[in-house]
């Protein structure tokens, strides 16, 4: 009995020093991506930057971009989808795409989780003897938070 009263006095003299040490604070946020939700809330707006390679001579080489937003609101969870096509220049470019949410579903101003998928596609003409382009796919995935906005 003697023991067990003893570790509960040292726990209490540990949680004071602690707590007298200053207050405990969080890490800063990291900004991350924003979203402009429609008036009824059912869709978003973003903007995904996107970087890839110009294609060599002869080549075209596309990239589409698909995304998806989960928002967690209580014991729902809230999903969208959206995606968009850019033909590579070989500078950052912005893509376009409205995420529009499940139907039924209607999101909150505030933070979410979005997950990028970019697939970029190469396009090699023919050379003799062959008859048929060679296409090659390149797959990338990625997630970040964004903050949905009025």
């Amino acid at each position: 009995m003697v023991k067990t009263s003893t570790r509960i006095v040292g726990a209490l003299a540990l949680v004071g020093a602690l707590m007298s040490n200053g207050p405990a604070s969080a890490a800063q946020p990291t900004p991350g991506l924003q979203g402009d939700l429609n008036g009824a809330r059912t869709s978003a707006d973003v903007v995904v930057p996107v970087d890839c390679d110009l294609a060599q001579a002869g080549q075209t080489k596309t990239t589409s971009v698909s995304v998806k937003i989960f928002q967690s609101v209580g014991r729902l969870l809230n999903i969208a989808t959206g995606s968009g096509t850019q033909t590579c220049t070989g500078q950052l470019e912005d893509v376009n795409i409205t995420v529009d949410a499940i139907p039924g579903l209607k999101f909150q101003p505030g933070p979410s989780t979005i997950l990028i998928k970019l697939t970029e596609t190469t396009t090699t003409p023919p050379v003799p003897p062959l008859t048929t382009p060679t296409v090659t796919i390149t797959e990338t995935e990625s997630g970040a938070r964004i903050d949905l906005r009025p």
